[in-house]
């Protein structure tokens, strides 16, 4: 569905004028039911972690404490996804990110080891001990696009800039919000569409992506980064 498409089903449920043109229209209504849409879906990425805006970035570390901005690194980076930052070249796990007293105590004793650090300070990503120049450090984060300008399926821009403009995202849960949000700013009634987006909205996130199983008397086994036989194994 495209945004024109999804305040177009809006609209009907509201029970109001079917819009023609969103973007670039001058009609009070028009611009609230793009505003709508667009607030939307700016909730939904900072409200939870999309799989289908999670990535991975590997990036080639420099010997410097400061690898530079996070938007330089990864242009789309919203917020990490934890406990995923590892070193590919020396199968070292980064540990953080570290808060202010625990980076300035880990300065004022620590200069070296084996053990790997790092903290957002300023928008910056910053590495203790400093690593050598050409090493490859994997994260993964979740981006902040939501919407596909250009219909090859990718999100590439954090709002809608044209009518026929997509989204990543469910586009079923952007047009419940849609409803609420236009009912909301208009002063009218809007408990009941709220309570179905509410109800939509956690129903997709518990289906969202692959669960793991939660067993209550534990894993049957312990999951590692290896392959090992099930049995037959030598003497």
């Amino acid at each position: 569905m495209t945004l024109l498409t999804i305040c177009q089903d809006a609209a009907k449920e509201i029970g109001i004028p079917s819009p023609s043109t969103l973007i670039g229209s001058t009609d009070t209504t028009n611009i609230q039911l793009t505003a709508a849409a667009n607030r939307e879906g700016k909730n939904l990425v900072s409200g939870y972690d999309w799989q289908v805006l999670i990535k991975e970035e590997l990036h080639t570390t420099l010997a410097a404490e400061s690898q530079g901005a996070l938007t330089t690194i990864a242009t789309d980076f919203l917020r990490f996804s934890n406990d995923t930052m590892w070193n590919r070249t020396t199968d070292r796990k980064y540990y953080g990110p570290l808060n202010n007293a625990q980076w300035q105590r880990l300065k004022a004793s620590v200069s070296s080891g084996i053990t790997n650090y790092f903290r957002i300070r300023g928008g910056n990503l910053l590495f203790s001990p400093t690593p050598p120049a050409g090493e490859t450090v994997a994260f993964e984060y979740i981006s902040k696009n939501w919407v596909d300008t250009t219909g090859d399926g990718n999100a590439n821009a954090t709002s809608y800039a044209a009518d026929s403009n997509t989204t990543v995202l469910d586009e079923d849960i952007i047009t419940l919000g849609v409803i609420w949000r236009f009912l909301k700013q208009k002063g009218l009634p809007y408990d009941n569409q709220f309570q179905e987006y509410r109800l939509k909205l956690s129903e997709k996130q518990s289906k969202d992506g692959a669960k793991q199983i939660i067993r209550m008397a534990g894993p049957k086994r312990l999951y590692l980064p290896v392959n090992e036989p099930e049995g037959n194994f030598s003497l």
